[in-house]
């Protein structure tokens, strides 16, 4: 898996508590089940080592207690099956984030899916803490920032099927460019997925997932999976404006007229003016005629040639 150089985005919460909401019915009953699963098992431990204390012998009486050599046993095999059952149900509660992220419907099951992975798990939490401590032992800041940038580890083994070494080399590469983002990212999540704890507890039932989802939608932008679905928010689009003229009508603007420009005053006290008619036909020129004396052009109505005088004959 080729690793890349990611960015802190601050909507993955947002998005992690729309899936939440999604099936929230589904996601609030794997957190008491989950919870369940560590409590029963510690307050039995509790009321058996109770139990036996209770039984032992006064301090001011003449026997000499003894505390019983086989919980020096019991203790170190119970907080290892502890261990284990944490990283077998945390890697479930991982599948079904991813899942729900691929379009699936999760259920109880599946948070007792992640047998595949329990072992890759819990050595990746082994080493992160202890690489933690270091840190914290080197002025505490190194070890925020260790948990900042192999903020991935656990999803890359889940989703990836990655070794526990490629899962930490991966992380480290993907989040190193903006590792101060992701060290603060991963501080505020953290808080977040614990805030439920304040309200009597409660309100554990919806922070908690979303310290899984988050991590999902997280690693969807920043390692990739293919036909993952987004919770971003979409925006519709803008109504149709009816009034608004078209392109095939648009006109460009025409400039305003100059109303401070002086206007010619009307004329109320001037006659209209007086109509023009066609002209009469004229009627056609009278023919003429020559003299037969000078040869003159005569009108063919006169008697006399107006040059010589002379009668002109009908």
């Amino acid at each position: 898996m080729q690793s890349v150089e990611a960015k802190v985005r601050w909507e993955w919460i947002s998005e992690a508590w729309k899936m939440f909401t999604e099936q929230w019915q589904n996601w609030v009953v794997m957190t008491l089940v989950y919870i369940a699963a560590f409590a029963i098992p510690i307050i039995l431990l509790y009321l058996f080592m109770g139990a036996i204390i209770a039984s032992m012998p006064a301090p001011n009486s003449d026997v000499q207690p003894k505390f019983p050599a086989f919980l020096l046993l019991l203790l170190p095999v119970f907080y290892a099956a502890i261990l284990l059952l944490s990283a077998w149900l945390t890697s479930g509660l991982y599948r079904a984030g991813f899942k729900q992220l691929h379009g699936g419907r999760i259920s109880v099951g599946d948070l007792f899916s992640g047998g595949p992975y329990v072992l890759r798990v819990l050595g990746a939490v082994l080493l992160i803490g202890i690489l933690t401590f270091i840190g914290i032992v080197l002025c505490i800041i190194p070890g925020i920032i260790i948990g900042g940038m192999l903020f991935f580890t656990i999803p890359l083994i889940v989703e990836g099927n990655l070794g526990v070494i490629d899962a930490l080399k991966t992380s480290f590469e993907t989040t190193k460019k903006d590792w101060l983002m992701f060290t603060l990212f991963a501080i505020v999540l953290s808080f977040l997925a614990s805030a439920g704890t304040y309200a009597c507890g409660v309100g554990l039932l919806a922070t908690f997932p979303l310290l899984f989802l988050t991590h999902a939608v997280a690693y969807r932008d920043c390692i990739g999976i293919a036909g993952a679905r987004s919770y971003a928010p979409s925006f519709p689009p803008p109504p149709p404006n009816y009034g608004a003229p078209s392109m095939s009508s648009y006109s460009p603007p025409q400039p305003p007229p100059n109303y401070g420009a002086p206007q010619p005053p009307p004329n109320y006290g001037a006659p209209p003016p007086p109509p023009v008619y066609d002209a009469p036909p004229q009627p056609p020129p009278p023919p003429t005629r020559f003299c037969t004396n000078c040869g003159a052009e005569v009108r063919s109505i006169s008697k006399f040639c107006p040059t010589c005088g002379t009668n002109m004959p009908e």
